[in-house]
């Protein structure tokens, strides 16, 4: 559902960035991007917080619930107060903030947006719901009514009113299923709730300072132009970014989680099986990606938008290193080792800030997918010297077949003048051959996997 709901939103973004230009979308970006950091400022850790208690005790399940969105509203409105002052501060044109501000519209209903009730109880079609409505509206409006550079404040408000749809429904859907939430507030019970949701909150932003903050520092210190550049093949790179967190956080870690209380052995192993699997679709991905990287930008974009062809085939490099980062980060998280979590984020954020502010001067536009890769590099090489199960040079000998196989379909890629989904489907079989054929792989193995993907 997930993907479903992020293809939607990433086709509108396509859709914007061809009729806005590189310099309209570079506005539109930035102030998007923004306003997302204000937002979830606003959530402040408290889905993620309340997602988990009520996991674990859903017998007061209203109690969190009101007692959680009180507090959510509230955060929404002083953070919206805040964008306003931002707003009146940031140096930079009428309509970038007239976007900002518009963009700031969401917060109010993503404060009532109970995606999370319905995570915690494991009623997930209602989240699937939500997700595809939010993408389906906002694609939908994109496609019928933005048509000239004039409507960008319409794109804006077309993405707000995706949000405003999601939280309608799930509301109207939580209030028919279980009533209204109400219950008699206390000041301390508001206060414990934001101090257990403080480090969760510390997280997530510093989480988006690694997602976004070459954006926001693009914007800041080089021209709009260079924005829409950058956010034409970047977001194409986290919508993969995505895809690789969501097959993590649902398929690896509530496997791994069980796996680690049953037996320290059994988790060892199981994590080296899914690095296992893991390495060999990130492979794939970066050399592919990169060697594909002008025609996938020419099918995705208009022409102008080929000078960022560079930031894709650097930054499809951030996505192998997180396919392989995802598999120590939940073994940490399964092992209930925040504080290794934490300070690896903290380390990352900091490279990233640093690497952006000195080097985007210097290099342009590709600087935030250069500092990227040195920041996820960063991140994996700690979360791996933090895992006491594989040992580097394991990491390292699974690495080298992949790697050979990989190579080797992406030489012949180099030589195949043809249609991208041609190639595509080419070099996908390619690569399982030459895995199989360097025994990488097993044929029982391939056919193990083929019929769980089928069934």
């Amino acid at each position: 559902s997930n993907v479903i709901g992020q293809l939607f939103t990433l086709w509108a973004f396509i859709r914007i960035a061809s009729v806005f230009g590189p310099e309209g979308f570079g506005k539109f970006s930035f102030a998007q991007v923004v306003a997302l950091y204000f937002l979830y400022l606003a959530d402040f850790g408290l889905q993620t917080l309340g997602t988990r208690t009520i996991a674990q005790e859903q017998g007061e399940m209203h109690r969190y619930v009101w007692y959680i969105t009180v507090l959510r509203i509230g955060l929404a409105v002083t953070c919206f107060v805040l964008l306003l002052i931002f707003v009146a501060l940031l140096p930079k044109s009428d309509e970038i903030k007239q976007l900002l501000i518009v963009f700031g519209l969401a917060f109010l209903p993503s404060a009532l947006l109970l995606e999370w009730v319905f995570q915690g109880i494991e009623q997930m079609e209602y989240v699937a719901l939500g997700r595809v409505l939010k993408g389906m509206i906002f694609a939908g409006s994109v496609f019928f009514f933005v048509n000239t550079p004039e409507h960008l404040y319409h794109a804006a408000a077309f993405y707000v009113a995706g949000i405003v749809a999601a939280s309608a429904i799930l509301l109207w859907v939580y209030v028919r299923k279980f009533g209204l939430p109400s219950w008699k507030l206390s000041a301390t019970t508001l206060m414990d709730t934001v101090r257990a949701a403080a480090p969760l909150a510390a997280g997530s932003f510093i989480t988006q300072v690694n997602y976004n903050f070459g954006t926001v520092a693009l914007g800041l210190l080089l021209t709009n132009v260079d924005v829409g550049l950058f956010s034409a093949a970047y977001k194409v790179v986290l919508f993969l970014w995505a895809f690789a967190a969501v097959a993590a956080a649902n398929a690896v870690f509530p496997l791994m989680a069980k796996s680690y209380k049953q037996s320290v052995t059994l988790f060892s192993d199981s994590l080296k099986n899914f690095l296992r699997v893991f390495v060999f679709a990130a492979i794939p991905v970066g050399i592919g990606g990169s060697i594909l990287a002008s025609q996938i930008m020419g099918f995705l974009y208009a022409p102008e938008y080929q000078k960022a062809v560079i930031v894709f085939q650097l930054s499809i490099w951030t996505i192998v290193i997180v396919i392989y980062r995802m598999v120590f980060e939940n073994a940490l998280v399964a092992e209930n080792n925040q504080r290794k979590y934490f300070l690896g984020y903290a380390m990352a954020g900091l490279v990233t800030i640093l690497g952006n502010l000195l080097l985007i001067p210097v290099l342009g536009f590709i600087a935030p997918s250069i500092v990227g890769i040195v920041s996820e590099s960063t991140l994996l090489v700690y979360f791996i010297a933090s895992c006491k199960f594989i040992r580097p040079s394991y990491v390292l000998k699974l690495t080298v077949k992949p790697l050979a196989a990989g190579s080797l379909m992406g030489l012949a890629l180099w030589f195949l003048p043809l249609n991208l989904f041609v190639m595509l489907a080419i070099g996908i079989v390619l690569y399982f051959v030459l895995l199989v054929a360097t025994r990488a792989l097993t044929l029982e193995e391939v056919t193990t996997y083929v019929h769980s993907l089928v069934h």
